[in-house]
Parts: C-alpha cells; structure tokens; sequence
C-alpha cells in the first residue's frame, strides 16, 4: 500500500454549494540555484563512514586515518610502521618513538538517485516549491559540494525505470552543466524504488556513497529496506533523504483551512497511475489517516536505522538554506 496516496492530488466539493477547491500542479519557473546558496555550499564537504579509495586528487576527507601530508594525530610507533613518519623532534624531547598520522585524501563517488515520477511533481499550496523541484535543489547542492572538492559524481532520475545518467564527471569545470541537468529534468511515469536500486548498484563494480532522493511513495516499507540491504551487502554506504509536503504529514489544515470541520466529499487522483477514489473525508478519517502515516514514517526510520543508512526527512516548507543545510550537517552527511 502506498502512503500518502491521500494527496497525490485531490479536488474537494463542500455538500450543499457549487463551489469546489482544486489542488493542481502549478509551474515552477523560479531557478532552483543562486548565487547566495552556491556560495555557502563552497564551506561544505560531503562525509562518507565508508568510502573506498580511488584515487589521491579529491579533496574528500575519510575517517580512517594515514600517511598523507595533513596532520591529524600522533601514535606510538610500532615494528613495520614507515620509518619515515617517525616525528624526530618529539623523540629529541621524550626518547620515544611517534609516528605523525594524517588524514587520507580520497577521492570519493557520489552516485545521486533522484525520485523522477509523478508523484513529485506536486505541492499543496502556492507558497511552496513541488517535492521535485525541492529533491532537484537538494541534488544539486550535494553535485554542487561534490564537485567543489573534486570528487566524483553520478546523478540519475529513476521513476519505474533508470534515466539517462549525468556523469561520471570530476571536477569544478562540470558543477554548471550539472546544475543545467538538473534544472532540466522532468518528472514522468510510476515510482519502484526497488527495482532501481538494485539495477542501479548491480551494474557497477566498485561501491561507493549512494544517496537517494525520493518522497518513497513506492510499495510498502518493506520495499526499501530490501533496496536498502541489496546495495549495503555489495560495500554501498547509503543515505536517504525522505522529501514530503507538509500536508501529507498533516492534511487538516489544508483540509479544513479555516479550522472548520465538518465532511468534505473529495476526489482522490493517483498523480502516477491517475486512479481515482471518491471519499467522505471528517474528522475520523483525517485521525485515521494522521495515524497510518506515523506509522509509516516510524517504519520507514526503523528500517534505515537496522540496516545502516542515514536517514533524513526534509519538508518542502522548511526554508532550503537555513533549515535543510543544517539538518544535513547534524546527520552527519555533510560538515
């Protein structure tokens, strides 16, 4: 079952008048890039618990230490350390023997896997971008840090099939037409999640940071963590990033705007199969409804949390640069 399947897009008709509210998918012409967010990316760097090495140009920092130019720490030396690292000033003052540890500068592939269906291309009010226009900021912020640093990026659109890749590219020369990519990408057809990560991970050889990007309206929970386990048991370390509108979470208020209740007789619209449901919503199928998308939410954290990925929920009305940037950084998936 897929949740919220109760705002994919709906038109509402109070009983008793002619008049009726519809919720359509408006254009978004405002650039999802400037100046001001690129210039706070630049202080950013993407993180990565478990990255392997493949290279030494990438300014990428991994969390093991070892032997390049930049200090990180010292330790005792030991019987087939490099003799060269010996710190000879320390042993002149303590007649003991330290070895000057440095962090490894690796070069790291970010592979981004962006939600393309339907389904996100959808917002609940004017006031605030679509989910899609929000996961393609996003992606190209983590492209945008990415590159900046040298590293290596992938990004590819997924719906109910894998897009046309941008990428691999390396380098600063590459963040515009990345941004350009991005910018130009149209959302089309049904969400499986599973079957794009597996195709995804299983066509390349060498694992790396997988980050996906989606509103995870695709087939149970269960789903994910079989996507999810499937890329980890090949070396991915793998991030989601959950995006939602707001009215998905809690749909009273967009409902019931002015805090009157009473039964609305709506039109459910599948946004990625367009099936239709006709439905008498009060107050106990809104509580009904409030209490099965918990449950989904907590299922979804849970199964990140067993299987070993980081998980971030980010709503379309939390503003991008102050909100989303620091909620980036106290995951972890950025410093």
């Amino acid at each position: 079952m897929r949740w919220p399947a109760f705002f994919d897009q709906f038109t509402s008709r109070a009983p008793g008048t002619g008049a009726g509210r519809s919720l359509d998918v408006p254009t978004e012409s405002d650039a999802l890039f400037d100046e001001a967010l690129l210039e706070r990316l630049r202080r950013l760097i993407l993180l990565s618990r478990s990255a392997v090495s493949q290279g030494i140009t990438g300014e990428h920092r991994s969390r093991r230490k070892g032997a390049s130019p930049e200090f990180a720490d010292f330790k005792n030396y030991a019987q087939g350390d490099d003799f060269r690292r010996i710190d000879w000033n320390i042993y002149s003052r303590l007649d003991a023997l330290f070895i000057r540890l440095s962090e490894v500068t690796t070069e790291l592939t970010v592979h981004i896997l962006i939600d393309a269906s339907r389904s996100m291309d959808w917002r609940s009010s004017d006031g605030h971008p679509s989910k899609f226009a929000y996961a393609r900021r996003l992606a190209g912020s983590l492209a945008y840090v990415s590159l900046w640093h040298f590293d290596r990026v992938v990004v590819t659109p997924f719906s109910n099939g894998l897009g046309t890749s941008f990428g691999p590219v390396q380098g600063r020369a590459h963040i515009q037409a990345a941004l350009h990519y991005l910018e130009g990408m149209r959302s089309a057809g049904e969400t499986d999640l599973l079957d794009a990560v597996q195709r995804y991970v299983s066509a390349r050889r060498h694992p790396s940071l997988l980050v996906v990007i989606s509103d995870l309206l695709s087939g149970e929970p269960e789903s994910l963590r079989e996507a999810i386990r499937h890329a980890r048991t090949r070396g991915w370390q793998v991030s989601v990033i959950h995006i939602v509108d707001a009215a998905e979470l809690a749909p009273g208020g967009v409902l019931f705007p002015d805090s009157e209740r009473g039964t609305l007789t709506i039109d459910l619209i599948d946004l990625e199969d367009g099936g239709r449901l006709r439905l008498a919503a009060d107050d106990a199928v809104i509580e009904r409804y409030q209490d099965a998308v918990d449950r989904w939410k907590s299922s979804i954290e849970q199964i990140c949390a067993s299987e070993q990925a980081d998980y971030v929920l980010l709503q379309t009305d939390w503003p991008f640069e102050q909100v989303v940037l620091q909620r980036l950084y106290e995951t972890g998936l950025v410093a």
